[in-house]
Protein backbone atom coordinates (compact mmCIF):
# COMPACT_ATOMS: atom_id res chain seq x y z
CA UNK A 1 0.00 0.00 0.00
CA UNK A 2 1.42 3.69 -0.97
CA UNK A 3 1.69 6.01 1.42
CA UNK A 4 -0.10 9.10 1.43
CA UNK A 5 1.93 12.59 0.44
CA UNK A 6 0.64 15.33 2.58
CA UNK A 7 0.83 17.21 -0.49
CA UNK A 8 -1.82 15.50 -2.04
CA UNK A 9 -5.33 17.20 -3.10
CA UNK A 10 -7.64 16.57 0.09
CA UNK A 11 -11.62 16.57 -0.42
CA UNK A 12 -12.11 19.83 1.79
CA UNK A 13 -9.99 21.96 -0.39
CA UNK A 14 -7.64 22.78 1.86
CA UNK A 15 -4.64 21.97 -0.80
CA UNK A 16 -6.46 24.96 -2.91
CA UNK A 17 -6.24 27.22 -0.45
CA UNK A 18 -2.54 26.54 0.61
CA UNK A 19 -1.61 27.14 -3.14
CA UNK A 20 -3.14 30.69 -2.75
CA UNK A 21 -1.47 31.95 -0.04
CA UNK A 22 0.91 34.26 -0.71
CA UNK A 23 2.64 33.70 2.40
CA UNK A 24 4.34 30.61 4.04
CA UNK A 25 2.51 30.28 7.71
CA UNK A 26 3.74 28.88 10.93
CA UNK A 27 2.28 27.14 13.35
CA UNK A 28 2.07 28.69 16.62
CA UNK A 29 0.56 28.87 20.31
CA UNK A 30 0.33 32.50 21.43
CA UNK A 31 -2.19 34.48 23.46
CA UNK A 32 -3.76 37.50 22.34
CA UNK A 33 -6.92 40.46 22.48
CA UNK A 34 -8.87 40.62 19.37
CA UNK A 35 -10.82 44.21 19.64
CA UNK A 36 -13.87 44.77 17.72
CA UNK A 37 -15.61 48.08 17.66
CA UNK A 38 -16.54 48.65 21.53
CA UNK A 39 -16.09 44.65 22.04
CA UNK A 40 -12.84 42.58 23.49
CA UNK A 41 -12.26 39.07 23.81
CA UNK A 42 -9.08 36.87 24.43
CA UNK A 43 -8.00 34.39 21.53
CA UNK A 44 -5.30 32.31 20.60
CA UNK A 45 -3.13 32.89 17.86
CA UNK A 46 -2.41 29.41 15.70
CA UNK A 47 -1.16 30.09 12.96
CA UNK A 48 0.64 33.36 11.57
CA UNK A 49 2.14 34.74 8.39
CA UNK A 50 2.70 37.71 6.80
CA UNK A 51 -0.17 37.94 5.32
CA UNK A 52 -2.57 37.30 8.55
CA UNK A 53 -3.51 34.77 11.12
CA UNK A 54 -6.10 32.46 12.37
CA UNK A 55 -7.53 32.82 15.78
CA UNK A 56 -9.50 31.08 18.02
CA UNK A 57 -11.86 33.07 20.16
CA UNK A 58 -12.38 32.14 23.67
CA UNK A 59 -15.97 32.85 23.58
CA UNK A 60 -17.94 32.87 20.61
CA UNK A 61 -18.32 36.72 19.13
CA UNK A 62 -19.72 38.03 15.51
CA UNK A 63 -16.78 40.65 14.61
CA UNK A 64 -16.97 43.46 12.73
CA UNK A 65 -15.10 43.78 9.86
CA UNK A 66 -12.28 45.36 10.92
CA UNK A 67 -10.46 44.45 14.57
CA UNK A 68 -7.51 44.84 16.15
CA UNK A 69 -4.91 42.00 17.92
CA UNK A 70 -2.86 42.43 20.01
CA UNK A 71 -0.11 40.19 20.44
CA UNK A 72 2.22 40.19 23.98
CA UNK A 73 5.82 41.45 23.08
CA UNK A 74 5.12 41.86 19.61
CA UNK A 75 2.39 44.83 19.19
CA UNK A 76 -1.19 45.52 18.35
CA UNK A 77 -1.97 44.96 14.26
CA UNK A 78 -4.76 46.53 12.30
CA UNK A 79 -6.52 43.79 10.67
CA UNK A 80 -9.53 42.69 8.18
CA UNK A 81 -11.90 39.38 8.92
CA UNK A 82 -11.50 36.99 6.22
CA UNK A 83 -13.95 34.52 7.43
CA UNK A 84 -15.34 33.66 10.70
CA UNK A 85 -16.56 30.46 11.89
CA UNK A 86 -18.31 29.81 15.16
CA UNK A 87 -15.06 30.93 17.50
CA UNK A 88 -12.69 30.32 14.66
CA UNK A 89 -11.59 33.70 12.32
CA UNK A 90 -9.13 34.11 10.39
CA UNK A 91 -7.69 38.09 9.72
CA UNK A 92 -5.44 39.88 6.96
CA UNK A 93 -3.22 42.30 8.56
CA UNK A 94 -3.60 45.63 7.02
CA UNK A 95 0.24 46.75 7.36
CA UNK A 96 2.34 45.52 4.46
CA UNK A 97 3.92 42.09 4.86
CA UNK A 98 7.95 43.58 5.38
CA UNK A 99 5.97 45.83 8.24
CA UNK A 100 4.91 42.39 9.66
CA UNK A 101 8.16 40.45 9.22
CA UNK A 102 9.60 43.37 11.16
CA UNK A 103 7.63 43.57 13.78
CA UNK A 104 8.09 39.81 14.56
CA UNK A 105 11.41 40.18 14.39
CA UNK A 106 12.82 37.72 12.10
CA UNK A 107 10.11 34.81 12.85
CA UNK A 108 8.04 35.21 9.93
CA UNK A 109 9.35 34.06 6.19
CA UNK A 110 8.67 36.80 3.77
Amino acid sequence: MDAISLASPRSDGDTQVAERRRHQRIGVMWMASLRSGGNYVDCLVVDLSCGGARLLLSAPMILGPSVRVEIAAYGTFAASVVWQRNASAGIRFDAAPAAIAAAFAGLLPL
